[in-house]
């Protein structure tokens, strides 16, 4: 698509001015426009991976998309909600190298092939990162937590996991196995943006990434319903990686022989197993707990050592 800047500063495409609406925004003009295609592309795991994008739906996303830190590539939305109050402040605050597309909804819905069709979407920038680098000497010498996930085949299991994963501070995600695609439209949604502030690294190989993770002074945890040791009894407050399995099969048995400790959530009630959101969430919020009663001064303690400095 061709692009130029008019005398009022505003843009063109093919020589022809478009309204500024506040900000210049370009019309989209078919199916064969090329921020509709990426659009396209950008459904499917594979064509994410070509595009190096993801979608955002909703303006709420799209706001936490760029409240959270992910870089949005472009901006898309029905020429009412583009003028509407709530549209012209979600296109004055995008960064300036992030163009803003007017389309007719009809054409957003044929693209995203979803129902109900939202009246603004993003395209978010797909950033990954090497597990390496998410389990640094500098992330190990400050006790990370990190929560990795083996063959999750639930898109919404896995955005909700995400979300819990963000809000109880972990240093990073650590993805492999067959396990579901962290960009897809379920994902992003169930996780409430939260995938785009975390760091995630997909594997492959996640055995050798849970090697690698213990070599380097992490301590492994895994969750199982075969096991007598509760999650309670684990001190999280050494640097640690907490390891959730497939929604039917659980943790593989070969991660489960490499982890330091396979524990268990108590359970009082016929039901033995918890989906892997909840399981995480659990277990990860009596991680966070651990983490910040241990750097909680006693009372007791801070009173002794104030009387200490007086005399």
């Amino acid at each position: 698509m061709s692009r130029e800047q008019n005398d009022r500063g505003g843009e063109r495409i093919a020589g022809r001015a478009l309204p500024s609406l506040n900000r210049g925004v370009l019309e989209v003009s078919g199916q064969r426009d090329e921020v509709i295609t990426s659009l396209r592309k950008a459904k499917t795991a594979a064509g994410r991976r070509k595009e190096r994008r993801y979608v955002v739906e909703g303006a709420e996303l799209c706001r936490r998309a760029l409240t959270y830190g992910a870089t949005l590539e472009a901006l898309i939305c029905t020429k009412g909600f583009a003028e509407s109050e709530e549209g012209v402040a979600l296109r004055a605050s995008l960064p300036t190298d992030c163009p803003a597309y007017v389309a007719h909804q009809g054409l957003i819905a044929k693209a995203l092939e979803a129902k109900p069709t939202p009246e603004c979407v993003g395209l978010a920038r797909l950033e990954e990162r090497e597990w390496s680098e998410l389990i640094s000497a500098e992330r190990v010498a400050r006790g990370g937590l990190w929560v990795g996930v083996d063959e999750g085949e639930l898109a919404d299991n896995l955005g909700m996991l995400l979300r819990s994963a963000e809000a109880s501070g972990v240093e990073g995600v650590l993805l492999g196995n067959g396990t579901v695609d962290p960009f897809g439209r379920k994902v992003v949604r169930g996780s409430r943006g939260a995938v785009f502030h975390l760091k995630l690294a997909v594997e492959r190989d996640m055995l050798s990434a849970v090697r690698e993770a213990r070599a380097r002074g992490i301590q492994v945890v895994t969750t199982s319903a075969n096991t007598n040791v509760s999650y309670t009894t684990v001190d999280f407050t050494k640097p640690t990686l907490l390891i959730v399995g497939n929604e039917h099969r659980g943790v593989s048995e070969a991660l489960i022989e490499e982890s330091d400790l396979c524990v268990k959530i108590p359970m009082m009630g016929q039901i033995n197993s918890l989906n892997i959101a909840v399981a995480a969430s659990v277990t990860l919020f009596e991680a966070s707990r651990q983490r910040q009663e241990s750097q909680e001064v006693p009372k007791e303690v801070s009173k002794e050592a104030e009387a200490s400095d007086v005399g």
